[in-house]
C-alpha cells in the first residue's frame, strides 16, 4: 500500500495526469480531516473547501523540491493544514467585524433575505462563545484574547505572562478543547 502511493506519487511529480487524478482521490481523507477540524461536514462551504485542497496538491507538486528530504505526503499535509488554518482565521476576522460594525454603527445592512439570516445566526454564535468564554479561567480567557484577537505570538504571550512557552500552548489547546465542548456551533 505504502509503495503504492509512493509510486502515484512519483508519477504525479513527473506530471502524469491520470496519477495526478489518482493522487487527489487518494488525498481525500487528509483533505476532509482538515476541513472539519475547522467546519461542520453539513457546512456547504465545505465542497468549494475540498476543491481548494485540491488546488494545493496540484501547486504542492509543482513547488515540491526532492532535494529537501521531506517526504512529499508530509509537505502536502503541512501546506493543507495551513491553507485550511488561515481560510478559517480570515472568515471568522470577516465576520466579526461585520457583526461590530453593524453594532458600533447602529445599521442593519440591505441584503438578501439569506444574508439577513446569516448575520442573526453569527450574531448568536458570537453571544453563546461569550458566554462560553466565561466559564474559561481567567488566565485562558487572557490567552485566547491574546492570540486570537490581538494576533499575539505565542512567544508574546509567554512573555508578557511570565508563563513557560509550553505552559501558553497548552493553555490555548485546552481552552480550545473546553470551548468546543461547552459551544454547540463549534466543530
Amino acid at each position: 500500500m505504502n509503495s503504492d502511493i509512493n509510486y502515484i506519487i512519483q508519477e504525479s511529480l513527473k506530471g502524469d495526469k491520470i496519477y495526478q487524478e489518482m493522487l487527489l482521490k487518494r488525498l481525500n481523507p487528509l483533505i476532509y480531516k482538515n476541513i472539519y477540524k475547522y467546519y461542520k461536514p453539513s457546512n456547504p462551504l465545505a465542497e468549494d473547501l475540498l476543491h481548494e485542497g485540491y488546488i494545493i496538491i496540484l501547486r504542492s507538486l509543482k513547488d515540491y523540491d526532492v532535494k529537501k528530504n521531506v517526504h512529499f505526503l508530509q509537505y502536502v499535509k503541512i501546506r493543507l493544514h495551513y491553507f485550511y488554518k488561515n481560510y478559517y482565521k480570515k472568515s471568522i476576522k470577516k465576520s466579526t467585524l461585520s457583526i461590530e460594525y453593524l453594532n458600533s454603527t447602529g445599521k442593519e445592512l440591505k441584503s438578501n433575505r439569506q444574508d439577513q439570516i446569516s448575520m442573526v445566526i453569527l450574531k448568536e454564535e458570537k453571544d453563546e462563545l461569550y458566554k462560553c468564554m466565561n466559564e474559561l479561567s481567567e488566565k485562558e480567557q487572557t490567552v485566547l484574547n491574546l492570540f486570537y484577537y490581538q494576533e499575539a505570538s505565542i512567544q508574546e504571550i509567554s512573555d508578557k505572562l511570565n508563563l513557560k512557552y509550553r505552559q501558553v500552548i497548552n493553555m490555548k489547546s485546552n481552552a480550545v478543547k473546553k470551548l468546543r465542548s461547552y459551544c454547540s456551533f463549534m466543530p
